[in-house]
């Protein structure tokens, strides 16, 4: 980027967290996360997983899971929508947002094993996060507000409590829920420690796992 987020713009709050979704052809013979991450150990490269690009969640969640499991899966990268060959079984598993599972898993050809987020989100309550079997792991689409580097700190303040106000209203928080989403609400200092843990660990993800923008 042409510019340093950490410099140019000031934390005001997270709105708003949705989680992705692992999910696998009803064929391949696991039921759970943890039995996901022992098949794909036991026969890397093996399980092929649709993506959307090197820059898509799915793809850097599926390295993710490598770096922190040593699980490998085989990124399969589709220009559009994939949900044919997974439900046919050309590709095995995803990560999909979670707004797209239930009428996958609806079609019997597809199972939900784990979402990715920190916390399990309203109407997925049934299904665990990753993060309760391999500790650290969350891939949340989060959505966060800022003010431009020299907003006075008063303002910033102003506007912290105005968006926290909204994620807290029942209307809003239901709304999001509907779309698979959580309310979150955050302090600007939460937003903060946010956007520098997830700088440092995709950055040590890149490094560890040599993804270059060529690919």
């Amino acid at each position: 980027m042409p510019y340093d987020p950490h410099k140019e713009l000031l934390p005001i709050s997270e709105f708003a967290a949705a989680p992705f979704v692992w999910i696998v052809n009803a064929q391949v013979p696991v039921k759970t996360f943890p039995e996901l991450v022992a098949y794909a150990k036991s026969q890397p490269g093996k399980l092929a997983m649709g993506a959307t690009g090197f820059a898509s969640a799915a793809y850097l969640g599926s390295q993710l899971l490598a770096y922190q499991t040593g699980a490998e899966v085989l990124p399969v990268n589709y220009a559009g929508n994939f949900s044919a060959d997974l439900i046919s079984n050309v590709v095995q598993l995803s990560m999909s947002p979670a707004a797209q599972v239930p009428a996958l898993v609806a079609s019997g050809k597809v199972r939900a094993l784990a979402q990715t987020g920190k916390r399990r989100a309203e109407g997925l309550k049934d299904i665990p996060t990753v993060s309760e079997t391999v500790p650290g792991y969350v891939v949340d689409a989060w959505y966060g507000v800022w003010a431009p580097a020299g907003t006075p700190k008063d303002i910033v303040a102003t506007l912290t409590e105005a968006w926290r106000s909204v994620a807290s209203k029942p209307e809003i928080r239901e709304r999001l829920a509907a779309l698979s989403a959580v309310a979150v609400g955050s302090t600007a200092e939460e937003l903060d420690a946010l956007i520098r843990n997830e700088t440092k660990m995709w950055g040590d993800v890149v490094k560890a796992r040599k993804i270059t923008p060529a690919q």
